[in-house]
């Protein structure tokens, strides 16, 4: 027996609705509602095994409840009720048990209840009781997590290049997305981690000049496909929702812009630490998720970028003064590669070569450097790099500063 709550703000729906499902056989009706408010309370006591849900009601709709439903308690099942369009019905079928058009007849709903049933026997072949309350669910997941946490260290996210959720640090297991939108909300999510965002910011970053009703319907499909995934990777409280906001709580979950940040922003370049840093530059394995092509990720990927060419010199710097100046030319190249008319950069090469004895890769690197900047901006080099460059050609580069 299937315990159920019903939710419609219409008074003939929900009567419909109690007298199709108890000729069924399968459900116990522990409650109806035609406030969305009142059927949230209710759950917190009754602990139903599914909730029938209207869409569209004035002040909290059925979206709004799922979500609570899915932070609170994600195994009670969800069953849509609507009258939506067809764009809508789409988008629901991949987030819920199952969806019912108005008016629900008794075969339909039939059908329904056999798939809730077929659902619920498989949770409990798979070791969860049926029937369990909402508070032992819980108790089994916080169990559950806790063996979680002592076995998957690895879990973690990269967003340098591209963005991928890891499963295995080692193997390079990645999490395999359905649909891109789910993959892409995720990775805002880890983009915006640790603070709350408000869904009209995520609106307006991840479905910029779409209909705001048909935006909401997906984005709660995109949310509801990430809570499932997360569950069932033993990350039940990853995924806050509060305020009509989301937060992705990252908690001992890596993050490799999370560790670069924290080794470039904090740390001096010397003998003491130069593996760590070596190991942070490792992690730039290109520009923040650029193979995404992710317009609200550029601001940050422009901010990554400086700071990767600055920590670049910095540690060229070092390497120059304890005189490994071969270490030193391939962090300024790779500087180099990102911002090609970097001037600080393009006179540290110079003076590199310069003191490596390379006579001919400084002169070949100025001139590459001085048609390029022609032939893409059409301009000359500064004075200053022209000055530099006749000093380093009849001079001693020892005697010149790196500044």
């Amino acid at each position: 027996m299937l315990r159920a709550i019903l939710v419609d703000d219409e008074e003939p729906v929900l009567d419909l609705m109690e007298r199709l499902l108890e000729s069924n056989g399968n459900i116990e009706i522990v409650g109806k509602f035609n406030r969305p408010e009142d059927a949230v309370g209710r759950m917190k006591t009754e602990y139903p095994d599914v909730v029938f849900l209207d869409i569209q009601m004035p002040g909290m709709n059925g979206l709004e409840v799922a979500e609570y439903v899915m932070e609170a308690a994600p195994y009670i099942d969800i069953v849509f009720v609507t009258a939506y369009n067809q764009y809508a019905i789409e988008a629901f079928e991949l987030s819920a048990v199952d969806y019912l058009l108005k008016p629900p007849t008794a075969a339909r709903l039939n059908k329904t209840v056999e798939r809730l049933l077929r659902k619920r026997e498989v949770r409990h072949q798979e070791g969860r009781k049926e029937g369990s309350s909402l508070s032992e669910i819980e108790v089994h997941n916080d169990t559950q997590l806790n063996e979680v946490e002592h076995t998957k260290k690895n879990e973690g996210f990269n967003c340098f290049s591209h963005f991928e959720f890891i499963l295995d640090a080692h193997t390079g297991e990645a999490v395999k997305w359905r649909r891109l939108k789910d993959r892409e909300l995720m990775a805002y999510l880890v983009h915006k981690r640790n603070r709350f965002v408000s869904k009209g910011s995520i609106l307006e970053d991840l479905w910029p000049g779409a209909k705001q009703e048909q935006a909401t319907a997906f984005l709660h499909t995109c949310v509801y496909n990430i809570r499932k995934k997360m569950n069932s990777l033993g990350y039940k409280e990853k995924l806050k929702y509060r305020d009509n906001g989301y937060k992705l709580e990252l908690m001992d979950m890596w993050c490799d812009v999370e560790e670069f940040e924290r080794i470039t922003g904090a740390m001096e370049v010397n003998a003491t630490n130069i593996s760590k840093c070596e190991w942070a530059a490792k992690l730039y394995k290109g520009n923040y998720m650029e193979k995404e092509g992710y317009i609200w990720a550029y601001e940050t990927e422009e901010s990554l970028k400086h700071t990767y060419i600055t920590f670049m010199h910095r540690m060229a710097e070092f390497y120059n003064s304890i005189e490994k100046y071969e270490s030193a030319m391939n962090c300024l190249q790779n500087a180099h590669k990102l911002h090609p008319f970097h001037d600080e950069i393009h006179a540290a090469i110079l003076l590199g070569y310069a003191r490596m004895g390379d006579r001919q890769s400084m002169i070949h690197h100025y001139e590459h450097f001085t048609r390029l900047l022609k032939e893409e901006l059409g301009i000359e080099p500064l004075e200053a790099t022209v000055q530099l460059y006749q000093r380093l050609r009849s001079g001693h580069a020892k005697d010149i500063p790196m500044a």
